[in-house]
């Protein structure tokens, strides 16, 4: 008996080892045409021994027209392995720089010191494919895409998604400041996204939204519409399976993290699911849900799991909170004022494909919309982040005050609150006005 179980222990952990191997990734990177490359290092060019300056002139001309550069914001990849190595064994001097929400460097390293990684990308459609791909995971993605859903499409179906969305990326972000592993090492691994690599890496947030996101919306609109399933299957599916490769391609987690974020958000959307219309109905109809819906998220802001060092997640964890939070109480208005209502005809619904006056007021009101939320996140960053720098009294000017991280906390998470009540409530109310709303927005309950 005991044998046995040392044998499984023992197959377990090369199932970890295996595929926690950074070389899986580089071997990912250079089967889809992504190689480090080392130019006038020691007289080479790309690793080969040159003759005479004529053919290194030549040479290196045609070389770099695939070559880019990678920045590590005077941080090489070397000293952040380093730095995270000696963050695991706990030593009380590896405190890594934070950076703020712009993504500038909160740093006592000499800015002097600055090394770059010279890449070379051989097939260049791979490189804007992958992109794309890990694009489906950031916020300018989903700051235009749920805004989409909500004044084209389906706001019912769009609200019960970003509940989804809210709840799993939270515990996503949450889990990997608990586990604390890096990034995959670099060298071999070649990190296309170096503004990340400070943060952790398991489990991969990117695999974990990017299955729940477009398997949400399978999952609601099921009964709702009337439409091949079997294409809703291959489109998740296709949706899942790029945004994770892409991850790979970018050097920015292992096979393992990828493993940890599918395995994870199918345990959480298993639970969230079946309480997602409950949940939907509630912050819809209950008086009290604006109370319930802003003391639920600041809790959970506050429970936010502590970590050794700072890391980009929590802020990011603020705006998706916000955001949620945002939606919610739009919604909830909406709602009291007797905006949106039940339909008259119970589902499902037949899809009626759009003509080209409905695609010109669409794009008039992405138009009107996103103008709504830019000019709300530049007032709402610029005033709330003043406003909190002098109640605590923190010089906004010093990029090195630890006071002025916790201040980032909430002024994101207000700003996006603002956001997300913008989406939802007033450009809609504008869109009322102009007579360019979408006819039944009125019934998605």
């Amino acid at each position: 008996m005991m044998s046995e179980s040392l044998t499984l222990f023992s197959r377990v952990c090369n199932f970890f080892n295996y595929f926690q191997n950074p070389y899986l990734v580089s071997r990912f990177q250079n089967y889809f045409g992504v190689y480090r490359v080392d130019i006038f290092k020691n007289g080479n060019v790309n690793g080969s021994v040159v003759k005479n300056e004529i053919e290194t002139h030549e040479k290196f001309k045609t070389d770099c027209k695939n070559i880019i550069t990678i920045k590590y914001n005077n941080v090489d990849e070397d000293h952040v392995l380093r730095h995270r190595k000696t963050l695991s064994s706990g030593s009380e001097n590896s405190k890594s720089s934070p950076l703020t929400s712009d993504g500038e460097e909160i740093s006592d390293v000499d800015s002097d010191f600055e090394n770059s990684v010279h890449c070379k990308i051989e097939n260049k459609f791979w490189y804007y494919f992958f992109s794309f791909g890990a694009g489906l995971g950031y916020e300018m993605f989903y700051a235009s895409f749920f805004p989409f859903w909500i004044w084209n499409i389906d706001g019912a179906v769009c609200r019960r998604v970003i509940n989804v969305w809210v709840l799993i990326m939270y515990v996503g972000q949450a889990m990997k400041d608990i586990i604390c592993w890096p990034r995959p090492a670099a060298p071999p691994v070649i990190h296309l996204e170096p503004q990340y690599v400070v943060e952790y890496g398991m489990p991969s947030t990117h695999a974990m939204v990017g299955a729940a996101v477009p398997f949400s919306f399978l999952y609601f609109t099921l009964y709702r519409y009337e439409y091949n399933v079997i294409y809703g299957i291959l489109i998740a599916t296709g949706w899942c399976i790029l945004v994770c490769c892409s991850r790979l391609y970018m050097g920015m987690h292992t096979v393992l993290d990828i493993i940890g974020g599918l395995s994870l958000v199918a345990i959480l959307m298993t639970i969230i699911l079946p309480f997602s219309d409950f949940i939907d109905h509630y912050q819809l109809t209950n008086p009290y849900s604006p109370v319930v819906t802003v003391a639920f998220m600041l809790f959970l802001q506050i429970t936010y799991p502590k970590t050794q060092r700072w890391t980009p997640a929590r802020g990011d964890t603020a705006v998706i909170m916000g955001t949620g939070t945002g939606f919610a109480l739009g919604s909830w208005l909406n709602y009291r004022l007797g905006v949106i209502r039940g339909p008259a005809i119970p589902p499902p619904y037949m899809i009626m494909w759009p003509g080209y006056k409905v695609f010109g007021l669409a794009l008039l009101r992405a138009m009107i919309g996103i103008s709504c939320i830019v000019a709300t996140r530049a007032f709402f960053k610029s005033v709330t982040y003043a406003l909190l720098c002098f109640v605590m009294r923190v010089d906004s000017r010093d990029l090195k005050s630890k006071q002025k991280i916790l201040v980032e906390i909430p002024s994101k998470f207000i700003t996006y609150t603002a956001i997300g009540f913008v989406i939802t409530y007033i450009a809609p109310f504008v869109f009322r006005l102009l007579c360019i709303e979408r006819e039944t927005a009125f019934t998605e309950v």
